[in-house]
Parts: C-alpha cells; sequence; structure tokens
C-alpha cells in the first residue's frame, strides 16, 4: 500500500443534495478537520487494473496504477450533506 499525496489536503468537499433555488445547481460545501486546517491524507489502496481507460471512443489500453479511498460512516457533520459514507481521513504520522 501507498499513501496518497495530494497538495494542500487540508479539506475535503461535498455537494449539497438538493438544487439551490436561484442558481439551479448544487452548491459545493467544504468540509476541514478544525479552524487551523491542518494537513491529512486519505486511506486508500493502490491497484493496477489492466482494462482500458478512458473514452469509449478513445480508451487508453492498460495497465494502468489506480487508487480508491477506503470510505466510512460519515459523521454528525457531513452526514446532512453527504449521507452515504465520508473518506477514512487520516491526521498523524503513525495513522
Amino acid at each position: 500500500m501507498r499513501l496518497l499525496r495530494v497538495s494542500n489536503p487540508s479539506g475535503i468537499a461535498e455537494y449539497e443534495p438538493e438544487p439551490n433555488p436561484e442558481t439551479k445547481k448544487k452548491d459545493v460545501v467544504w468540509f476541514a478537520l478544525n479552524e487551523d486546517r491542518p494537513l491529512f491524507a486519505f486511506a486508500g489502496i493502490w491497484t493496477e487494473f489492466k482494462g482500458g481507460r478512458g473514452t469509449k471512443s478513445k480508451p487508453i489500453p492498460g495497465p494502468h496504477l489506480v487508487f480508491g479511498f477506503l470510505t466510512t460512516a460519515p459523521n454528525a457533520i457531513v452526514e446532512p450533506i453527504h449521507p452515504k459514507a465520508i473518506p477514512v481521513i487520516l491526521s498523524t504520522q503513525e495513522e
């Protein structure tokens, strides 16, 4: 397993469940670990995918290295926006 490194990972975003009545688009809601917005990483698994990726008209043959996020039940803050799951967040070097 490898650690996914994202530049400045200090928050996650989800779309509101319902469109904004004024814009007719779903607003983006940002979440951070706390007011200081410390860096963190997502837990996940790297694996090799041997099939084609890309568009149906221009698939790119594999193999491809792909990353899957591990998810967990949402906490009380995220659940109203995304009730299914949130990424597992690693906030310390030990994690």
